[in-house]
C-alpha cells in the first residue's frame, strides 16, 4: 500500500464515478485533507520507534532510546493527523473549536491508538499511515466518552488530565456538544476510509474494520458498559460477576476494537479471534483494576484526576470487593496471561515486533498515572 493512497477527496469522485456514472455527484468535499505535516511527523515517530524496537532486540547495541520518547513522537504524529482531518471551517463558533481542541489535545496518554499501532507492527504492517483514520477516529471515540462521562450528570469529576473538565472549563452545555461532534466526526473519518478503500483488495479490511470499531463503542460495548455503571450507582450489591460485566464493556470494548483494526489491517493476522479476544480481556480487566488502584493509593497531582470519584460517587470497584492485596495479586496473574498470550499468538518466536508490543502492553499495564 502506498503511503499516499489516502485521498478523501478523490475517493469520493471515484466512488461516484465508477457505481453511478449516471449521477452528478452530490456529496460535500472536504478540501485540504493532504496529511502534508502528518507524513513529516510520521516519519520522524518511525525512525524513533524503530531505533527503539531495534534496541529492545540487539542487546544494547543500537542507540537507547526510552520508550517515553516514543509516546512523545507518537504524540506529535498524531496531533499532525487530528489537526488536518478536522480542517473545518469554525471562524463563526471559534470557542467550539477551541473547547474541542482543548478535550482532544490535552496530554492524553492515547494508548488505544497507540496499542492499535503495536498491533499492526506485531503482524508486520508497514505502512502507520493507513492506520492513520482509525487511529484518530478511537481517541475521539474515547475523549467524547471521557467528556460526557466528566459531566454533573454523571461523574460530576472537575479534574482531568490535570485540568479543568471540559464542561467545567467552557459550561455543561458546550462540553455535550463537544461529545456531540467528537462521535459524529468519528464516524465520518471512518466512513470516509471505508470510501478509500472500496475498490481495493483491503476494502474488506476497513469495512470490517470500522464497524467493529463503531460497534464497540455503541450498545454492544462502551455505552452499554456506563450505562451500567449509571444505573448501579449506590448499588452495594454489585457481584464479581456484575464488576467484570462492567469492565467488559466500559473499558475491555474499546480496547479490544484497538487491536482488532491493527490486526486486521495488517492483513497479515493468521490466528482466529479466540486469541485477541483473550489477550483483549486480561489487558482490558488488567488496565481497569490499575485506574482503580491508581485512584486508591495514588495522588490527583500524579493522575491529574480526583483520587475520591468513585467514593463520592458510591460506585463499587473491584477494589473495594476484593482488596487491594488481592487485587494486586489479581493483576500479576492477568499480566503474566497477557504476556504468554502474546507468545502464543508469536508461535513462541522470539521476533522483534513480538518484543516491542510486549513491552508496551509491559508500560501500558504498569502505569503510574
Amino acid at each position: 500500500m502506498s503511503t499516499n493512497i489516502i485521498d478523501f477527496n478523490k475517493s469520493k469522485q471515484r466512488l461516484i464515478n465508477k457505481k453511478y456514472p449516471n449521477i452528478s455527484p452530490i456529496m460535500p468535499s472536504r478540501m485540504g485533507i493532504t496529511f502534508t505535516k502528518t507524513n513529516k511527523a510520521l516519519d520522524k515517530f518511525k525512525k524513533v520507534f524503530y531505533e527503539y524496537q531495534e534496541s529492545l532486540f540487539d542487546d544494547g547495541k543500537s542507540k537507547k532510546v526510552a520508550i517515553e520518547e516514543v509516546f512523545i513522537y507518537f504524540n506529535r504524529f498524531f496531533e499532525e493527523a487530528y489537526k488536518e482531518l478536522l480542517n473545518y471551517n469554525f471562524s463563526k463558533v471559534p470557542k467550539y473549536k477551541e473547547a474541542i481542541d482543548y478535550a482532544v489535545l490535552s496530554s492524553g496518554k492515547r494508548l488505544r491508538p497507540f496499542l492499535m499501532l503495536a498491533a499492526y507492527n506485531f503482524c508486520g504492517g508497514g505502512d502507520f499511515l493507513v492506520l492513520t483514520p482509525f487511529m484518530v477516529a478511537i481517541e475521539l471515540i474515547h475523549t467524547y466518552s471521557l467528556v460526557h462521562d466528566d459531566l454533573p450528570c454523571m461523574d460530576n469529576d472537575e479534574l482531568r488530565r490535570g485540568k479543568p473538565t471540559v464542561w467545567k472549563a467552557y459550561g455543561e452545555d458546550m462540553a455535550v456538544l463537544v461529545g456531540d461532534g467528537l462521535l459524529s466526526e468519528a464516524a465520518t473519518i471512518l466512513i470516509e476510509i471505508i470510501l478509500e478503500f472500496s475498490y481495493t483488495e483491503y476494502s474488506s479490511y476497513v469495512i470490517t474494520s470500522a464497524l467493529l470499531l463503531l460497534k464497540l463503542a455503541g450498545l454492544d460495548g462502551m455505552v452499554v458498559g456506563q450505562v451500567f455503571d449509571v444505573l448501579n450507582t449506590n448499588n452495594k450489591k454489585l457481584t464479581m460477576q456484575d464488576i467484570s460485566y462492567m469492565y467488559a464493556k466500559k473499558t475491555t470494548a474499546l480496547l479490544t476494537a484497538s487491536l482488532v483494526t491493527g490486526f486486521n489491517m495488517s492483513a497479515r493476522y493468521k490466528n482466529g479471534i479466540d486469541l485477541i479476544e483473550l489477550l483483549s480481556t486480561y489487558i482490558g480487566e488488567s488496565y481497569q483494576i490499575k485506574d482503580d488502584l491508581l485512584e486508591k493509593e495514588s495522588t490527583t497531582s500524579k493522575i491529574g484526576k480526583s483520587t475520591n470519584s468513585d467514593k463520592n460517587n458510591n460506585k463499587v470497584t473491584y477494589v473495594e470487593l476484593v482488596g487491594v492485596e488481592n487485587a494486586k495479586k489479581r493483576l500479576q496473574i492477568l499480566y503474566e496471561a497477557t504476556l504468554n498470550t502474546i507468545d502464543l499468538m508469536a508461535d513462541n518466536k522470539d521476533t522483534k515486533e513480538k518484543k516491542v508490543f510486549q513491552e508496551i502492553i509491559k508500560y501500558v499495564l504498569n502505569r503510574d498515572r
